[in-house]
């Protein structure tokens, strides 16, 4: 049997950019989750600032990764 993985749904944000939100977001989670395989944006806002402009990007992802074999499963 192949490895079982497991999804987590986790949100981040970042002033600069939607990329750097992600990439913020991921590198958060592997402090915490080994063996992250892939993730999938399943939303994206946005705050505006009194200009109009864009001030902060928020992103959800779902983060699929490998579930951890206990060492009482190999005996």
């Amino acid at each position: 049997m192949g490895p079982i993985t497991k999804t987590v749904r986790v949100s981040g944000s970042s002033p600069r950019s939607i990329e750097d939100a992600i990439s913020g977001i991921l590198g958060r989670a592997a402090e915490t989750l080994e063996e992250i395989k892939s993730f999938k944006v399943i939303e994206v806002e946005g705050n505006v600032d009194e200009s109009g402009s864009p001030a902060e990007y928020t992103v959800t992802l779902d983060i699929r990764f490998v579930v951890r074999e206990s060492a009482a499963e190999h005996g």
